[in-house]
């Protein structure tokens, strides 16, 4: 699938449903947090890789919408960046090179922490879904691995992160949220139940829309059908911002694409969805949902 052809792919789905988007190469290689931890539960999304074609442009890209720093990561693989923001790691950019002349389309790779990163790969493995990098250790006690399930969403397991959901809510330009965007609700319900504890309840219903909670100790992240059938599920992370109408124009302005621009009846206006100028899909949320501005 070409670049082009992806975003008019995600561009028809998120205007026809709440939101939607695609994934469309593999997120093998260069895929390691940084030594800077703190104790994470199981279930806990606890770092975001952003796999990318174009590390510079991604960087001056994010610096200027949300006033996020880099730092050259010492000891891990060649060429990845941390990304940094309030004083902390909070994910990284990894380069991603095409292989055998396919196009490499860029995609934000979330982490969730695991009891025992192997035991759960073979979970994914086993269900008809793909390993694409580990069980590995990346350190001496940090164990990592990277898997699509049998959806083809792919998902990044780790033995511990940082604690990036501790502070509730986060600050802005922090993580907030993510969503996992399904061909079949159902059968990822059951899943995600079985390959890492979440628990699910229906949290709204609609005519042709159903938005589940998924949850251990806490809730972690919403599940939905997509409304584009032909391609693969995906797990979009979601950013706090002040104003989605603002960030969504001034990401236009550093050469990034609007997916879905803000509008009352999502979310009250309060959620913008956006490609960064490499392809990799974003979403923008005002939190509390009371509007898209303030």
């Amino acid at each position: 699938m070409n670049t082009g052809r992806s975003r008019r792919v995600i561009l028809v789905a998120l205007t026809a449903a709440l939101l939607g988007t695609i994934v469309s190469t593999s997120p093998e290689s260069r895929v390691l947090m940084p030594p800077r931890v703190d104790t994470s539960a199981a279930g806990e999304f606890v770092w975001h890789d952003l796999v990318t074609h174009d590390p510079a442009a991604s960087r001056a890209f994010y610096a200027a919408l949300f006033g996020w720093t880099f730092e050259e990561a010492d000891g891990i693989d060649p060429g990845y960046t941390i990304i940094t923001h309030g004083g902390r790691p909070i994910g990284g950019i990894v380069l991603l090179q095409p292989r055998n002349g396919e196009e490499i389309v860029a995609q934000w790779l979330s982490y969730v922490a695991v009891s025992d990163v192997d035991r759960v790969t073979k979970v994914f493995q086993q269900a008809g879904g793909r390993v694409f990098r580990g069980p590995l250790n990346a350190r001496k006690d940090l164990r990592v691995a990277v898997v699509a399930d049998a959806q083809g969403a792919p998902l990044g397991l780790a033995s511990r992160g940082p604690r990036l959901e501790a502070e509730t809510p986060p600050g802005l330009h922090h993580w907030l949220w993510r969503e996992y965007v399904a061909r079949d609700p159902a059968a990822a319900l059951t899943f995600y139940r079985e390959a890492l504890g979440f628990e699910h309840e229906v949290h709204e219903t609609r005519e042709n829309f159903t938005y589940y909670l998924l949850a251990t100790d806490q809730p972690r992240a919403g599940l939905f059908l997509s409304p584009w059938k032909h391609e693969r599920s995906v797990w979009l992370p979601y950013v706090r911002v002040a104003d989605p109408d603002a960030s969504a124009a001034r990401a236009v302005e550093l050469g990034g694409t609007i997916l879905l621009q803000p509008r009352p009846e999502v979310r009250g206006g309060s959620l913008a969805i956006v490609l960064d100028p490499t392809g990799a899909p974003l979403a923008l949320q005002k939190y509390p949902f009371d509007g898209g501005r303030q």
